[in-house]
């Protein structure tokens, strides 16, 4: 069963020597911010070099501003369509967040006010990313840490209004929706079924550090054992509603982990998840044949 989703790793550089050994390479995630505007030079020519091998390449950005009040850059995209034209990723995806105001780059991934007049503000500008593009986008859920008094909705809700408006797709981060759940005091599960299962069109799974009263989401360290449960019933909710070949791409930034232990925590959640398949409980439902 859990062969029927796509498995893979976030490209870093400071991996590139050993994807280059790896007989398999799984599907790759291309940080859209560490090559947009290069025409040459080793990140490139690395990146290019390995996922000719990955069964799959995914394009994840960081720097759209899909939630910002400026204009969004005409030269960021033309710098993402040069490597959706270099790459042919199956996804683009980016964040649903701000990271500037006023000129000002904030170098973080700022959760938005989730009101009416938001929304349309952000569906208004996917349709815009869109048509640049000529293809669909897809929008992350961001950790957070604050909410606005004035959110009228869960993110959840704001998402699935955003895909009915604009028929982009949803990046489902498991980890994000678990940190989410406990800051706020929500429950995890029924806040990862809340989004369209028939808009997610790829799943972030990572590692969170616990601080004295709340989780931040920090991508340096193994993924919990409650996230990898929450993404068990994620995927099983995915089945359920005709799902499958979904990329689930895990996460780390830390620069102290090499590539070997990546594709082993891979491989060990994947085994987990197959010896306690048949045990499980779905969240909804009678188990089918899948």
């Amino acid at each position: 069963m859990w062969d029927k989703f796509g498995w893979g790793l976030g490209l870093r550089s400071i991996h590139f020597d050993e994807w280059h050994k790896e007989q398999r390479v799984p599907v790759i995630e291309i940080m859209t911010d560490n090559l947009i505007h290069h025409e040459g030079g080793p990140a490139l020519w690395h990146t290019e070099q390995i996922t000719k091998r990955a069964s799959e390449v995914v394009l994840h950005g960081v720097g759209l501003n899909i939630g910002g009040s400026s204009p969004i850059s005409t030269r960021y995209l033309r710098g993402l369509r040069s490597l959706i034209e270099r790459f042919n990723p199956k996804v683009v995806s980016d964040h649903l967040s701000f990271t500037e105001f006023g000129g000002l780059q904030s170098y973080e991934l700022l959760p938005l006010e989730r009101t009416t007049c938001t929304l349309e503000h952000v569906a208004t500008r996917v349709d815009q990313v869109q048509q640049f593009l000529g293809r669909q986008i897809s929008l992350e859920n961001a950790s957070a840490y604050v909410e606005y008094v004035n959110d009228s909705m869960p993110e959840s809700e704001f998402m699935n209004q955003i895909v009915a408006k604009t028929g982009c797709g949803i990046l489902l981060d498991v980890n994000n929706v678990y940190v989410n759940a406990f800051n706020f005091e929500k429950d995890p599960l029924a806040s990862a079924l809340s989004y369209d299962p028939a808009a997610i069109v790829q799943l972030h799974i990572a590692g969170h550090s616990v601080k004295a009263d709340f989780l931040f989401d920090t991508h340096d360290s193994t993924v919990s054992a409650p996230v990898w449960n929450l993404l068990k019933d994620t995927l099983y909710h995915l089945v359920q509603n005709g799902k499958t070949m979904v990329p689930v791409i895990l996460e780390n930034d830390c620069p102290n982990t090499n590539l070997k232990a990546l594709l082993t925590e891979l491989t060990s959640a994947k085994k987990r998840l197959e010896l306690r398949d048949e045990s499980h409980s779905f969240p909804q439902g009678e188990k089918d044949d899948a």
